[in-house]
């Protein structure tokens, strides 16, 4: 027969025995005879009895620390205070250059102390004042968001997948001439992510994604005349564009008011009356007729484009009957908002371009009036102005629905990951 080998105990174990904090998954695996002969021992016999009496107030704090879960988080926050206090004193000169970022330890570790011990408390013992603390602060740069903010503390930032998709769309060759609105609600039109226009400008800003926009000088005007459904006000207009070859060309368009839409455009070597009747009576027989309108209203300036035949056409004109206004003389507003598509056309789009003649201006203005039709504008609530003109409507319960769930959604992620505060 061979005797069964007798178990060792480790100390501490003998000491949270007797401290009575010994879990009760090593407890139950300690054979009830080896409990009893520890529990029923004559400790005044043993060596060291008159020690552990002379300090049995050390050993009956750590029985109580042993028991609480508030104490034992206490007490850890006050060991690494003591060793933060020893790591501040010994690397003081790299703190004060930050050197290999070594700010990020001592302030993650702070942020560990004090989720237990307060700020105030956790800087008195590392005899430090608050000042210091905030330079340290001023310091630290969350190298994962763009405005060097926790992510974990402002969960509300846009996550870097958005962050991405606003970099892709700012430098994505088909947008780079449009207006930063245009590009948000492409964005959201595409379903690539949902959130405010004015996030959306704050971050580009912040980026450093400058667009292409000639300068220009904004007026404050009233708000002009306005339509409450397609093909109710037209406008038509004629700008002045000089090419390469130092030759004018001249650029007739006809818009509709409510949808903002180009209906009909003409380029000309001349400014003559015939163009503007070529674009008028296209629109007429396109969208006019068809659509069944019984009555419009044009708008001009009075130029001589806007005479002869063009009046001959507007008073031959029954079914739609057409009421010619003169802007600034028959009504009080002017001609403004097909003023502002000749400029958004040379400014945006036109002049960007080496446009060599007038054969090259035709070709480029076709792109520029689809590009122009094709794009959201801020002002349709992201909507084109073709969209429009066919009677969409934009659906802002559903708009704001989907800002609502993709803020949740950022919230939550923006929580999970690791972030400065994150020590290691």
């Amino acid at each position: 027969m061979f005797a069964r080998p007798k178990t060792s105990y480790h100390p501490y174990l003998l000491v949270a025995f007797y401290l009575k904090c010994l879990p009760s998954d090593l407890l139950q695996h300690i054979p009830r005879s080896t409990r009893h002969e520890w529990a029923h021992k004559d400790q005044a016999a043993l060596y060291g009895y008159n020690w552990y009496n002379e300090n049995q107030q050390l050993f009956d704090t750590l029985r109580e620390v042993a028991a609480s879960k508030r104490l034992l988080r206490v007490n850890r926050s006050l060991l690494r205070i003591i060793a933060l206090k020893k790591f501040i004193d010994l690397y003081h000169d790299r703190i004060k250059e930050n050197t290999f970022h070594i700010n990020d330890v001592v302030l993650n570790t702070i942020h560990k102390i004090t989720g237990t011990i307060s700020l105030k408390t956790t800087l008195k013992y590392l005899q430090r004042s608050y000042s210091w603390y905030c330079q340290l602060r001023m310091k630290q740069r969350c190298r994962s968001s763009v405005f060097s903010l926790c992510r974990i503390k402002y969960p509300g930032q846009l996550v870097v997948r958005e962050i991405n998709i606003i970099k892709a769309y700012c430098s994505d060759p088909r947008f780079l001439l449009w207006p930063l609105a245009s590009v948000y609600h492409q964005i959201r039109r595409d379903k690539a992510a949902f959130f405010t226009i004015s996030t959306f400008y704050k971050y580009v800003s912040s980026l450093g994604l400058k667009r292409k926009a000639a300068r220009h000088r904004r007026k404050n005007h009233d708000i002009g005349i306005r339509a409450h459904a397609p093909l109710q006000i037209l406008h038509a207009d004629a700008t002045v564009f000089r090419t390469a070859d130092n030759r004018k060309s001249y650029i007739h368009l006809v818009q509709d008011n409510f949808s903002r839409a180009i209906l009909g455009y003409t380029v000309a070597e001349s400014c003559k009356a015939e163009n503007t009747f070529e674009n008028l009576d296209a629109v007429l027989q396109t969208y006019l007729i068809p659509s069944g309108i019984s009555s419009c209203l044009l708008l001009t300036d009075d130029g001589p484009e806007n005479a002869g035949p063009v009046r001959n056409l507007i008073a031959g004109s029954v079914s739609p009957a057409i009421n010619h206004l003169i802007a600034q003389r028959d009504i009080d507003f002017s001609n403004s908002m097909i003023e502002a598509v000749n400029k958004q056309l040379k400014y945006r789009f036109l002049y960007h371009h080496p446009i060599a003649n007038h054969a090259a201006l035709i070709k480029y203005l076709q792109q520029a009036v689809q590009d122009y039709n094709n794009r959201p504008h801020q002002v349709l609530h992201g909507l084109t102005p073709l969209e429009v003109l066919d009677g969409k409507t934009f659906d802002k319960d559903a708009c704001q629905q989907q800002m609502v769930l993709a803020r949740n959604a950022r919230l939550a992620e923006n929580k999970k990951i690791q972030c400065c505060y994150y020590s290691f």
